[in-house]
């Protein structure tokens, strides 16, 4: 289990891929691609790019650790999900107004780790972060949400995406 503080340490690392020329392939129900930081190498990566039936869009990045991975960060799009009722003390402030609440498919949202809850347990509106792209209406969204989410991990490494023929 990670500390707040260690997750959000986790997240601001400069981060690249660990082979330069890989392909984000959109027509591919899954992409994973790993990450490394030259910043701290202990640490390991990946980002992971899922689409389905259920779930237009979910994107999200793990940290690798002996095995294991723990989610630091996740948007999902199409995708309900249900906030813990319980508030504990390590529970973010920004967080607290939205324990309990159920997030219906049709409602974005970012997943965020919080200490002390399974992985990716609390989630937040879209429309209420800073966040640019608040909902996937046409094709070009995906490669723009990407983009906007590498940026938010501190992806520093350059993306070659592969759109969908739709």
């Amino acid at each position: 289990m990670l500390s707040n503080q260690e997750a959000q340490y986790l997240l601001n690392l400069e981060k690249s891929l660990s082979k330069p020329n890989q392909t984000i392939d959109l027509s591919k129900k899954k992409n994973r691609i790993e990450l490394i930081s030259h910043q701290d190498s202990d640490y390991g990566f990946w980002l992971e790019i899922t689409t389905n039936q259920k779930i237009i869009l979910k994107t999200s990045i793990h940290h690798m650790e002996s095995n294991s991975f723990i989610g630091l960060l996740r948007i999902d799009y199409k995708g309900g999900h249900h906030n813990p009722a319980t508030v504990k003390s390590t529970l973010p402030s920004f967080l607290e107004p939205y324990a309990d609440k159920w997030f219906e498919p049709t409602e974005p949202h970012m997943h965020i780790y919080v200490e002390g809850y399974r992985d990716l347990a609390w989630a937040i509106p879209l429309i209420d972060i800073d966040f640019p792209v608040k909902e996937i209406t046409q094709p070009s969204d995906l490669s723009e949400l990407i983009f906007n989410f590498a940026r938010k991990i501190n992806l520093k490494s350059l993306l070659n995406i592969q759109q969908a023929i739709l």
